[in-house]
């Protein structure tokens, strides 16, 4: 097990898996990644003009908002491979190759900004300090990733899908090595705390925590005020 999630971060998400991604989030989530992004895509008005999508993989996160008029979407990944995968889907204006602690872009560029499991693995205090710079005032930044659940019978779940994964990873060998280590990482993760904290310790405002599938999933999201 690593220690680095930057560097976990890495080896997971790499030119071996990212043709198969889009397929393997939507079965090993049982379509629940739709159900959180749907939620997401909720958020966001046709005010919100100018969107960065932050750890975009392979982009399908874009056509969750391709109904709203006039956005102006950009993706960013720290995997070239899984950007490829996102030009395909032609819902962003612009895919960059970058991380999410320092991004190539102008001070408050941005009306909204999402990230989908990112939080894990991210430096937060510095991710956070990125994220104020680059959103207008009033502007809205929403995170959404997987939680290490409290109850106990939604642990014993988790822990027994985590097995059946695990063996799963004798057979898709691209994905081995997550389906071995993703369920250390999320457990060890404390992104939800420290995020919180650190949105607050900026300046943000109206944080809003909700839940999903029994503990599993938490979108976070706040303002600049």
């Amino acid at each position: 097990m690593i220690n680095d999630v930057q560097s976990i971060a890495k080896s997971f998400f790499s030119n071996r898996n990212a043709a198969s991604y889009d397929r393997i989030v939507k079965y090993t989530t049982f379509g629940k990644d739709s159900l959180w992004k749907q939620n997401i895509a909720n958020y966001i008005t046709p005010e919100h003009k100018y969107i960065l999508d932050i750890a975009c993989g392979t982009g399908i996160f874009s056509s969750f908002i391709s109904n709203i008029p006039y956005k102006d979407l950009i993706g960013v990944d720290l995997t070239y491979s899984y950007i490829s995968n996102a030009k395909a889907k032609r819902g962003y204006s612009l895919l960059v190759n970058s991380m999410a602690e320092l991004l190539p872009f102008k001070s408050e560029s941005f009306d909204c900004i999402v990230s989908c499991y990112l939080a894990k693995y991210a430096k937060i205090s510095l991710m956070v300090d990125e994220i104020w710079r680059l959103l207008k005032k009033g502007g809205l930044v929403i995170f959404n990733d997987f939680v290490y659940p409290l109850n106990k019978i939604m642990r014993l779940l988790w822990n027994s899908y985590f097995n059946i994964l695990k063996l799963s990873g004798q057979i898709i060998k691209s994905w081995k090595y997550v389906f071995y280590n993703l369920d250390e990482v999320i457990k060890r993760s404390t992104w939800t705390k420290d995020l919180q904290i650190a949105l607050e310790k900026k300046g943000f405002r109206s944080l809003d925590v909700k839940y999903y599938t029994g503990g599993t999933s938490a979108i976070i999201s706040a303002f600049k005020i």
